[in-house]
């Protein structure tokens, strides 16, 4: 648990002096929670599976979140937030906002992605959407954070074969943007590690 707390008080600190560049991708701006939770001493990361009846990336394996609405949300955080509340039933009095990662850009769809890393409760009672969410699961960071929990892999995408590198886990196949987001969390995971 100290550890757990400790970690998390630096990656606090490492996102509060990053200064994320979104302004440098274009697209259409949406945002993401990747949320951290605390179980035995250890800490885990949140995903979910996509419903096949979205119109994007029909059940992959993501982060909560969506798209930006001019209007109704006064930030990319607040998009993340209210997102992870429509789809998994997180309140977002609940998260404990760490800090931002650096956002991403998806080819397929051309959404610029803006990912927050936030502490949620543990147990939580979390109310699916099934138009949004099929389920839920979580990871150990300790198991991501083996080498050989990634995979670099060859898929035929589209009728190409594209090198993929991904996070396999109790069945579940975490790629893509959802990946490249989880790898840049563990790199600065990895980095405070070697500083401790």
């Amino acid at each position: 648990m100290i550890e757990a707390v400790r970690l998390l008080a630096r990656l606090r600190a490492l996102l509060a002096a990053e200064a994320p560049q979104a302004d440098l991708l274009s697209g259409t701006a949406s945002a993401v929670l990747v949320p951290l939770f605390e179980q035995e001493g250890a800490l885990h990361l949140l995903y979910s599976k996509r419903s096949e009846a979205l119109p994007h990336h029909r059940g992959q394996v993501a982060f909560p979140g969506g798209r930006h609405v001019t209007g109704i949300d006064a930030s990319l955080l607040a998009t993340a937030l209210r997102e992870t509340e429509e789809e998994i039933g997180v309140d977002p009095r609940h998260v404990d906002v760490l800090g931002p990662l650096t956002p991403i850009h998806t080819l397929s769809s051309n959404f610029v992605i803006n990912p927050f890393v936030g502490v949620i409760p543990h147990p939580y009672p979390f109310r699916l959407d099934p138009r949004e969410v099929s389920a839920i699961f979580s990871v150990p960071l300790a198991v991501l954070l083996d080498p050989a929990t990634m995979a670099e892999e060859q898929w035929i995408l589209e009728g190409h074969a594209v090198p993929i590198e991904t996070y396999r886990h109790a069945g579940h196949v975490i790629w893509g943007a959802t990946q490249r987001i989880t790898a840049t969390l563990l790199d600065l995971l990895a980095a405070i590690r070697t500083t401790s």
